[in-house]
């Protein structure tokens, strides 16, 4: 029986839809926020011109770098939240601290970028990529636990498939702050992993699946 607490919980889960969309589209919005014109743009002449252009290829690769992170965090965003019924009190705020620290990343991108030989603040930047992909694991083994907050016919290789692809961040992250602390130039080669650990498990999560398929009777 549909009550009016469930329909509630329903209701919220909507708000934090609408809210996480908002976070993700001004944090993509953001990515872009280096990109300005000279003053004097008309009077420029065109050697002058090129070294302007020459000038914005660090402001671009930024760009692309984190607007590409921000868009891997939304596709994992969406496919939790396709599987979300209800949520409650806890949940939200889990939600809402998994959303503060996505709004960082623009930030700590930044500054990792614009002070790539300080340690520093490389760690800030894979801290901030462990936060989030911490927190999104939490907020799915909450919400998963008991299938509190999911249909209860989601099934248990689904579940732990998503929580393992919440960890491939914060282990890739743990990799760059060991590699930041001595060498801080090389630790961008740690997110190297990232899209390797991603496919290679989307490929080892698969084979189960094809392997039912094979050995199920026609």
């Amino acid at each position: 029986m549909y009550t009016n607490q469930d329909a509630q919980a329903s209701n919220a889960l909507k708000h934090l839809a609408r809210l996480s969309d908002f976070i993700f589209a001004l944090a993509m919005a953001l990515t872009f926020w280096r990109f300005d014109l000279p003053e004097n743009a008309e009077v420029l002449t065109k050697v002058e011109i090129n070294q302007f252009l020459v000038g914005q290829l660090k402001p671009l690769g930024a760009y692309l770098i984190t607007f590409v992170l921000v868009a891997v965090y939304w596709i994992a965003h969406t496919q939790q939240f396709s599987y979300y019924k209800r949520t409650n009190e806890a949940h939200l705020w889990i939600y809402t601290l998994y959303l503060m620290c996505l709004f960082l990343v623009p930030y700590s991108n930044e500054l990792a970028l614009v002070f790539s030989g300080n340690s520093f603040a490389k760690i800030c930047f894979a801290v901030n990529i462990a936060l989030i992909g911490f927190l999104s694991f939490v907020s799915w083994n909450y919400a998963t636990h008991q299938h509190r907050l999911v249909d209860e016919n989601l099934d248990s290789q689904t579940i732990a498939a998503m929580k393992v692809k919440a960890l491939i961040e914060p282990i890739c992250a743990l990799v760059a702050i060991g590699i930041a602390m001595f060498a801080p130039a090389w630790s961008d080669l740690a997110w190297l992993l990232f899209p390797l650990a991603y496919f290679t498990l989307r490929k080892l999560l698969a084979m189960p699946q094809e392997l039912n398929k094979v050995t199920q009777p026609s």
